[in-house]
């Protein structure tokens, strides 16, 4: 298979079957230490095969929500988010169906490497089993949520088996991966004694994600033609609430008191934090020990790399301070001063116009003003002294792929505000599943079934307290019992809370808003008039006029109720990117890779990619 390397075999090597080669002996895995090992290796492709040897040193899964409009990719319309792109050949994708796939396979070869052996081996060696099941989960999780009907696979197979697998509905294999989540949290205990292994909060947590994304799935549809079915949708949503609330009630779990802290090194040290982040790719501490780029392709080019950018769209979805949306009367918004008096979480999450950033190179550490407008900007060096130097997102031979000439005006702050450690080395941990997410998983499910109740308000409250925002319904009154009004808010708060996590590509998709918010070109910073090159440079926001408010469309609409901000009428005021932007509904599933369907054309693809 070609994702896999090889060429000659066809269809048949497709999925990884002996990933193990150390690990072959027939009898391997009957003892304890055998089988941590192996575990231990199914917990290194949590890193979705990110290695010290590759070219870009990144776990792919942080690009999902590049392909997002709150996210972007350095290329004007090259990413896959944007549409343009012929997705079946798409080189991406291949590597992480290859990837998953093969992440599966070596669960697969510990759990039936140690079955034969499962009557004699001790307590420990059964909850290492346990976290293997639930890591395979997680895998699986994902080629359904990407691919939809997939072929499933709970043993190694052989090349006749692989000859003749087919793709399994969605369904089944979602009820599959919540028995592995079952059986998984009936021996794991709430909390691991070893951190960054999984637990039974975290298994609870994930069949809390997939039974909430299967019951949107079966409310709003999966792929381009698939049948709703509000049954099961109510069935999915009530697993998917009370595995969440064992959580809440019988987890121990808490929220960090701040918000920062969950995404540095420093702070991710810390016990508070600790019980909060909850399932998470671990650098440093555990396994092959390696170091990722994630933070060294976000930086501003005068510390570092840029290749992906937060949108205006992500930044118009934060509330002001006091719980209203941007265009709502009394919300205090004042668009020549757009980041003032906002949520937090807006500040923590990205670098605007005339922010202090720091960063740190490994052998220089950098405290600077972020200038979209001018050649030069403000330093300071570790006394404190202030000085004027170059400003190379701006200007200089690297300034093109910078957040003013390929972004739209914003960095990524999120993972990337620490001097702790260099930016190119950095070994802080990726958050796969925190607390913050299974409050917000429960809150979800309970309002698509129509359970309104005190517990539901009680859950999106916590979220927005921790960073100081108001009670929902002392923002807004009239949300209480309106399922619609409750719907948006909830969202809003996954999307204000959990971007950057790899979640909102999933929720951008399940709850089918591709139509709305994908189809229209990628808006930013307000353009400056009058720039005289080495005699005046305006501020464009300076110019900005009062009109410049975005349109979330008419009251009660599907854009209104997303929060989809809208840029028509003054677009031509903003930098604008990707404007061929596009979108079709077969993108709410991903195609097989025509390679797998070229060498194995019973896999069939999905609709609207040809056959």
């Amino acid at each position: 298979m070609g994702v896999l390397g090889a060429t000659t075999i066809g269809c048949s090597n497709y999925l990884d079957k002996e990933p193990l080669s150390d690990y072959l002996s027939s009898n391997f895995y009957n003892n304890e230490g055998a089988i941590k090992q192996g575990a231990n290796g199914c917990y290194q492709r949590l890193k979705m095969n990110h290695t010290s040897s590759s070219s870009s040193n990144i776990p792919l899964s942080i690009l999902w929500d590049m392909y997002t409009p709150f996210g972007i990719e350095r290329a004007d319309n090259a990413s896959i988010g944007a549409g343009t792109l012929d997705l079946r050949s798409n080189f991406t994708i291949e590597f992480i169906w290859s990837t998953l796939y093969t992440s599966v396979a070596r669960c697969n070869t510990v759990l039936s490497g140690a079955e034969p052996y499962i009557n004699q081996l001790n307590d420990n060696s059964k909850v290492l089993l346990a976290e293997v099941k639930v890591l395979r989960a997680h895998y699986n999780m994902q080629l359904v949520s990407l691919f939809g009907d997939v072929p499933y696979f709970t043993k190694p197979v052989t090349d006749e088996e692989l000859r003749n697998a087919t793709r399994q509905p969605w369904q089944e294999v979602v009820d599959a991966i919540i028995q592995d989540l079952d059986e998984a949290a009936a021996v794991l205990p709430w909390k691991s004694n070893e951190w960054g292994r999984v637990d039974k909060a975290v298994a609870l947590g994930l069949k809390s994600r997939i039974a909430l994304y299967a019951g949107s799935w079966n409310k709003f549809g999966h792929g381009l033609d698939a049948k709703k079915d509000a049954a099961k949708a109510t069935e999915y949503f009530r697993i998917s609430a009370e595995a969440a609330k064992r959580v809440i009630d019988e987890g121990g779990r808490t929220l960090a008191p701040n918000y920062n802290d969950l995404f540095t090194r420093v702070g991710q040290m810390k016990p508070e934090v600790k019980g909060e982040n909850m399932f998470f790719m671990m650098f440093s501490d555990f396994g092959d020990k390696s170091t990722h780029y994630m933070s060294l392709g976000e930086q501003v080019r005068m510390i570092g790399q840029s290749g992906r950018f937060p949108t205006q769209q992500l930044v118009d979805t934060y509330e002001t301070i006091n719980g209203k949306r941007i265009d709502e009367a009394n919300s205090g918004y004042d668009p020549k001063k757009p980041f003032v008096n906002r949520d937090p979480r807006l500040k923590y999450t990205i670098y605007t116009h005339q922010d202090t950033i720091i960063g740190n190179t490994g052998s220089n550490k950098l405290k600077f003003l972020m200038e979209l407008y001018k050649p030069e900007t403000k330093s300071w060096d570790a006394a404190g002294n202030e000085k004027m130097v170059t400003n190379t997102d701006y200007t200089g031979s690297v300034a093109q792929y910078g957040y003013v000439q390929s972004g739209v005006g914003y960095a990524w702050r999120k993972y990337n505000h620490f001097d702790d450690e260099g930016s190119a080395i950095p070994t802080y941990n990726i958050i796969l599943m925190r607390y913050a997410e299974v409050l917000l998983n429960y809150a979800e499910a309970k309002i698509e079934m129509g359970e309104m109740d005190a517990t539901v308000v009680n859950a999106i409250d916590q979220v927005r307290a921790r960073v100081g925002m108001p009670g929902i319904l002392q923002a807004d009154p009239s949300r209480a019992g309106n399922e619609a009004k409750m719907r948006q808010i909830v969202r809003r708060e996954r999307k204000v809370e959990l971007i950057k996590e790899s979640l909102y590509f999933f929720d951008m998709r399940r709850w089918r808003l591709g139509g709305i918010q994908n189809a229209e070109p990628t808006y930013g910073y307000p353009l400056a008039t009058g720039v005289v090159a080495g005699q005046t440079y305006p501020d464009g926001y300076t110019q900005v006029t009062p009109d410049m408010v975005p349109s979330y469309g008419g009251t009660g609409s599907e854009r209104d109720l997303n929060d989809v901000a809208s840029y028509a009428a003054y677009a031509a005021k903003l930098r604008v990117r990707d404007r061929s932007r596009t979108w079709e509904d077969k993108f709410y599933l991903w195609p097989i890779p025509q390679t797998e369907i070229n060498k194995c054309p019973w896999l069939t693809q999905n609709p609207g990619y040809g056959n």
